[in-house]
């Protein structure tokens, strides 16, 4: 089952309509990816590989030359890119601040993207500008 230490050697099986189930490392679970260790590994690297592909098809939209205005690019943001960083995250909330890092340079680099900031401005002055949390 779940825990943080070495996992334990001696799992009793289970059956199942007197069929025995197997354990697994992972079990994918309503969109989420449990591990043994509850680190959430797996799903924070699924999670990016599934943002990042979206980010790639709809980069015309809202890249550096679109034709649409912030205020459109950061709604475009909040209803079809910011809820794939964020579903369960009630759940995945307690990992390690090393994952959550990951998810929040995803974030800040396609807000960068979106409003062409230079290098030099700060990313809490873009969130409080766009009014993102």
């Amino acid at each position: 089952m779940f825990r943080k230490g070495h996992p334990r050697n001696n799992l009793q099986s289970l059956t199942f309509f007197e069929e025995e189930l197997s354990w697994d490392k992972e079990v994918k679970y309503l969109g989420l990816i449990l591990d043994s260790k509850l680190t959430f590994h797996s799903h924070i690297k699924y999670n990016t590989d599934k943002f990042w592909a979206k980010v790639h098809v709809i980069i015309p939209l809202i890249g550096r030359k679109s034709p649409l205005t912030l205020n459109n690019k950061v709604l475009f943001f909040k209803q079809f890119l910011r809820p794939i960083l964020t579903y369960a995250s009630q759940i995945w909330g307690l990992a390690a601040k090393t994952h959550l890092k990951k998810v929040q340079i995803m974030q800040n680099k396609i807000l960068r993207i979106m409003t062409n900031a230079p290098w030099y401005i700060r990313n809490d002055v873009i969130h409080k500008d766009l009014k993102l949390e």
